[in-house]
């Protein structure tokens, strides 16, 4: 996953999806790989490519709402429905995830909302 990561970050999403499945052939519920494969998806393809990625983690789940238990989780989910939900969700996560701020601008600048 580290190896799929520092791919990630240089753009090559193709090639961390590569590794990534590799991984996820024998840890298919791993939320971390999971995550970063919706992330790769996302960035090639579209928010529902990537949202769609998650729902292997929700079908999974048996405590219920897997998103509401992962801050990172609810706030990639805001990402990929390009800002749906962003005044309830990114708020109280300002303090725990770095982007969430910039996403917060970034909603804020799409709704011509400003000044908030």
């Amino acid at each position: 996953v580290y190896i799929a990561f520092c791919y990630y970050k240089l753009d090559y999403y193709d090639v961390a999806l590569e590794i990534l499945q590799a991984y996820l052939t024998n840890y298919p519920h791993s939320i971390t790989a999971v995550n970063l494969k919706a992330c790769s998806h996302y960035q090639l393809y579209n928010g529902k490519a990537a949202e769609a990625e998650l729902k292997v983690l929700q079908q999974a789940s048996s405590s219920g709402n897997i998103f509401q238990e992962h801050d990172l989780l609810q706030h990639n989910l805001v990402v990929f429905r390009n800002g749906e939900n962003a005044i309830q969700v990114l708020p109280p996560l300002l303090d725990i995830i770095p982007e969430a701020r910039l996403n917060l601008v970034i909603y804020h600048l799409r709704t011509d909302e400003a000044l908030e």
